[in-house]
């Protein structure tokens, strides 16, 4: 009996060997992921069953963050400049047939966006409404009659939306809940803390002078520069050349596949389109580029400048820490503090924690390596959230947390016989911990 539990323990083993995906493999089954945080929300692709608390222990309270659902584009000029591009190759007759129907539809796409830049589509109400439900279900304990939600949105309006789709939806599953929503100026250090509207963040940096003189970015563009884009462009151009583009045939194919991959948000993704214009292999090596971006800008401690980012996401982290203390001593009248943000510091809230499964440190030498071991589909589509658990039990005075991103149980570098669920006291002082290294 004992050899034939050993054999199917290895068996479960080869099994999950080989049931588990390389990210190639995964975007390759469901290439909309690729482009990560333009993405729609791909959790439901790689939803887990979720640890069972330790016996005895109850959920009573959560801490929330989560990025706003699918918008529009965020800016105008990203709409209007993927036209402009097909306009020139149109006015220089270097459009093929399928460069024509690529025309058809930015010009669709323009006029879909006018009047709805940066505002939050149906796709994304239906995404937080989903979150919601699924939040309730899991842990329907937290969410008794008269129990009170308190959420705070950036003042951007569609995490304002995002705010009010959860909690209609949380209202929907149990109508005897009260729902306390709020935005403001005030609240701005805490839901973007990485942003300028956090006191202490230094008003010299801006987007631009992120990756100037970086090592990683200095890799980067010499490992584009031996990516070939001109059998993609050959597709829809007859000569690409002639359209002068500023950032080089590469970021030319970047920005078409990133415009035409975005749509996905509006509901109108067209797989077909994009399958006929770039190879799967292509398609996988712009993925490369815009992941190791994304990390590299937003949450590696590998860059002194990304590193100090992190370090002011302190209000947030103080935040979480306040609230939860408060929980436990019982002077929280909310059984749920929800913050609805934006993907860059939930990328630095991710970055500050460094979960196992989505550290902060890993080596960044390699631009391909890094793109399995990093996915940013994983880690920051449209939606993504963290969540946070609090649980007690009559029978121990230690309260445990466990987090969940993007729904699924993540784990942290503490020792803890319980893993995923840790000791409040022990998580408490990691966090703390984090921030002092992030100062240094």
């Amino acid at each position: 009996m004992k050899r034939l539990f050993v054999l199917l323990l290895l068996l479960c083993g080869l099994a999950g060997a080989v049931s588990a995906q390389t990210a190639r493999e995964e975007i390759d089954a469901h290439p909309h992921i690729a482009m990560a945080t333009h993405s729609v929300y791909a959790s439901p692709y790689y939803f887990e069953e979720i640890a069972d608390a330790p016996k005895g222990y109850k959920p009573f309270y959560i801490s929330h963050y989560g990025r706003h659902g699918s918008r529009y584009e965020a800016s105008q000029r990203l709409v209007s400049n993927i036209v402009d591009i097909f306009r020139q190759a149109d006015s220089l007759g270097i459009l093929t047939p399928t460069g024509r129907k690529v025309k058809e539809l930015v010009e669709r796409n323009l006029v879909a966006h006018d009047g709805h830049i940066g505002e939050l589509t149906r796709n994304g109400v239906e995404q937080h409404k989903g979150i919601a439900r699924r939040m309730y279900h899991r842990f329907k304990g937290v969410f008794g009659k008269g129990a009170i939600v308190e959420s705070r949105a950036s003042t951007v309006r569609r995490c304002i939306m995002s705010m009010a789709s959860f909690n209609e939806s949380l209202k929907e599953c149990q109508p005897m809940i009260e729902t306390r929503m709020d935005t403001g100026d005030c609240y701005q250090a805490v839901i973007r803390p990485t942003s300028h509207s956090n006191p202490t963040y230094p008003k010299h940096i801006t987007d631009a002078t992120i990756g100037d003189g970086q090592p990683w970015f200095i890799h980067l563009t010499e490992w584009s520069a031996k990516q070939d884009m001109s059998r993609p462009l050959g597709v829809v151009f007859t000569d690409a050349k002639a359209l002068n583009y500023k950032g080089g045939e590469f970021l030319l194919a970047l920005n078409i596949y990133k415009r035409l991959a975005f749509m996905q948000n509006l509901g109108w993704y067209d797989r077909t389109l994009l399958d006929s214009i770039f190879t799967p292999e292509e398609r996988y090596t712009l993925y490369l580029y815009d992941n190791y971006n994304w990390y590299n800008t937003r949450m590696s401690t590998h860059s002194e400048f990304c590193r100090h980012l992190l370090s002011h996401t302190r209000p947030l982290v103080e935040d979480i820490i306040a609230y939860a203390d408060s929980a436990i001593e019982g002077k929280n009248s909310a059984v749920a503090n929800l913050r609805f943000g934006h993907d860059y510091y939930l990328l630095a809230l991710l970055g500050a924690i460094s979960f196992n499964e989505c550290r902060s440190d890993i080596d960044v030498r390699d631009v391909a390596k890094f793109g399995e071991e990093w996915r940013g589909y994983r880690m920051i589509t449209m939606a993504s959230n963290l969540q946070m658990v609090l649980y007690r039990s009559k029978k121990s005075e230690d309260v445990l947390v466990r987090f969940l991103h993007n729904e699924n149980d993540v784990t942290l570098p503490i020792e803890s016989e319980t893993a995923p669920f840790y000791k409040w006291n022990d998580v408490k002082t990691y966090l703390l911990a984090r921030l002092a290294y992030l100062e240094k």
